[in-house]
């Protein structure tokens, strides 16, 4: 164990391709970001915790016996009542779900009372993991603390499990694994079933990706993304029944054989009749709103046409050769492909549509390639895939449109 005050650092992320398909075992590709966040936590005389954050402020909170947090099965339901009790704002369930879930995980518990303390420079709601960001980070800092390390990719699933079940945000395992695992400069291919990672793919010399944010706040726990990702499930349901087997995931399908299948999927279906024919999706983090629409048809088609289009693009970069342009162009088309997918599931937004027709109307030409919305979409930030040499030209595109400031 080293001595305190102990820290840990991890950034954000860029969502190049792959998005909301992670929750249906896609292959993505992400890229961390310079932005970072720092925790930093130290040991306190009284028996206390306190969370300070430069930018949301302080909580202050009796140290708990963590043993009493999480129940003997791994549930959070005494941790999430505790913090209910103690109207604990909603941004300090990150940290301190990773404090509690790590206590249980590691068999640990603080001396004293701790010290939190968070400061960091990525952008907040703008669809580049700053949640994720900030669990890596704390899970990091707690190592130091504990001398107790993990080992391959059980720091991001703890992460992750912060936010699903603490936080109550339906995330798949991509955002925790680009934040843990990313590689500046390149693409990290994630493979989630849940959690195979590839050897990152360098861009071309000379090419770049850099977030366009909206401006338009984004949220994981947002309406639309739990409906398109619920819709996903309804339609896994209905294909085993229409297919007569199980699918481990969505992806398991090829676009070829799902278009066999396809005429099986509403392209819309109420809630009530889906739970009057199938009874319930096998997603512990889904739910199933009775009066509310679902987009079944375009939910499935999006994650089984994104997981093809993230293995077409990583090959075309690992394998591009001479021909750097052209394979630039192509990874581009997929990304503009991926983009309009987002739509069809209801999770587009006319500024982000704006934002990406700017860079399409730019073109190769202008040293502009592809761009989507990222994250999960509903605003956030839209990746663009450009020359380093043209990323002037886009400050002035943002400039002009008003937008906050070029997250590279």
């Amino acid at each position: 164990m080293s001595r305190p005050p102990w820290q840990g650092e991890a950034p954000g992320r860029l969502d190049v391709l792959g998005g909301v398909s992670d929750y249906s075992g896609s292959l993505v590709l992400q890229t961390p970001i310079r932005g970072t966040t720092r925790v930093t936590i130290a040991p306190t005389p009284a028996p206390r915790l306190r969370v300070v954050s430069e930018q949301e402020g302080a909580v202050d909170l009796p140290l708990p016996d963590p043993r009493e947090m999480v129940a003997e099965a791994g549930g959070v339901a005494p941790l999430k009542d505790w913090l209910r009790a103690r109207d604990v704002p909603h941004w300090a369930y990150y940290p301190l779900g990773c404090l509690f879930l790590f206590c249980h995980a590691r068999d640990w518990r603080p001396a004293s009372g701790l010290a939190i303390e968070i400061a960091t420079d990525v952008p907040t709601s703008m669809g580049v993991s700053s949640s994720a960001a900030l669990e890596v980070a704390t899970l990091r800092a707690l190592e130091e603390a504990a001398g107790r390390r993990f080992e391959g990719t059980a720091l991001a699933r703890l992460a992750q499990r912060a936010e699903n079940e603490v936080v109550g945000a339906p995330c798949g395992l991509m955002d925790q694994l680009a934040a843990a695992h990313g590689v500046r400069g390149a693409l990290l291919p994630i493979l989630c079933r849940p959690d195979v990672l590839r050897d990152p793919v360098p861009l071309p010399d000379g090419a770049i990706v850099a977030g366009w944010p909206s401006g338009v706040k984004h949220a994981v726990s947002g309406a639309e993304y739990g409906t398109a990702r619920t819709a996903s499930f309804m339609g896994k349901r209905i294909l085993e029944g229409a297919l007569g087997r199980k699918l481990g995931h969505l992806t398991e399908l090829s676009p070829s054989l799902l278009d066999e299948a396809a005429d099986v999927l509403p392209a819309s279906l109420a809630g009530a009749d889906f739970l009057a024919a199938y009874g319930s999706v096998d997603d512990p983090h889904s739910a199933v709103v009775p009066d509310r629409p679902y987009p079944v048809r375009a939910a499935v088609e999006f994650p089984v046409g994104e997981n093809a289009r993230c293995h077409l693009a990583e090959s075309w970069l690992r394998d591009g050769g001479a021909d750097r342009a052209g394979t630039l162009r192509e990874v581009g088309e997929l990304m503009y492909d991926s983009h309009a997918g987002y739509g069809s599931i209801g999770l587009g937004r006319p500024e982000t549509d704006a934002m990406v027709e700017a860079v399409r109307g730019l073109g190769p030409s202008r040293g502009f390639y592809g761009a989507r919305v990222s994250g999960g979409g509903c605003g956030g930030t839209v990746v663009v895939l450009l020359e380093a040499d043209s990323l002037p030209d886009l400050r002035r595109l943002a400039d002009r449109a008003g937008t906050p400031a070029l997250i590279v």
